[in-house]
């Protein structure tokens, strides 16, 4: 079912592939801030980023791995998808002890905490469509990749923010 969305797969994957790279870039210019508090941001705003990217580039490998059936790509996703969940509602608890002032509106706790889990029920969703053969398996697993690169790029540009203000205080 997935070998008919292969360009989709392809462009998203290559899409978070590069995005992956462009976040290194911004740990590089951010070398020479405060260690305690860019480790902070990074662990409240970057890891998220490189989750969702990865989790796309993920998806994608699977998808454009010529499996002989879907059942062990559904269930891998599956498990990703459980996993994505899980994740991302220990990473709700950490952005609030954390606290930054760039994390703190209703855009954000929206992209930061409810389409990430979305996106990770998606997953799971469409994996389970893949391994009963549903015709929603591959359109879940799609709106899953959208919505994590959607909120990746939303999250890198909340880093890039804070990574500014924080080089800004005097």
């Amino acid at each position: 079912m997935l070998n008919d969305w292969s360009n989709f797969f392809g462009l998203t994957g290559a899409a978070a592939a590069t995005l992956v790279g462009l976040l290194f870039v911004v740990v590089t210019l951010s070398n020479g801030l405060s260690t305690s508090r860019t480790r902070e941001i990074a662990d409240a705003s970057m890891t998220p980023a490189l989750y969702s990217f990865a989790s796309v580039l993920l998806q994608s490998m699977i998808a454009l791995v010529p499996w002989h059936s879907d059942h062990l790509s559904g269930l891998i996703l599956v498990l990703l998808g459980v996993a994505g969940t899980i994740y991302r509602i220990g990473g709700i608890r950490m952005r609030r002890r954390v606290q930054l002032s760039a994390i703190d509106g209703a855009v954000d706790w929206v992209t930061y905490n409810l389409i990430p889990v979305a996106a990770s029920l998606c997953l799971a969703a469409g994996g389970g469509g893949l391994l009963t053969s549903a015709r929603y398996g591959p359109f879940a697993v799609a709106v899953s990749s959208t919505l994590f690169l959607f909120c990746g790029i939303y999250q890198a540009w909340t880093e890039t923010l804070a990574l500014i203000a924080l080089r800004d205080k005097p």
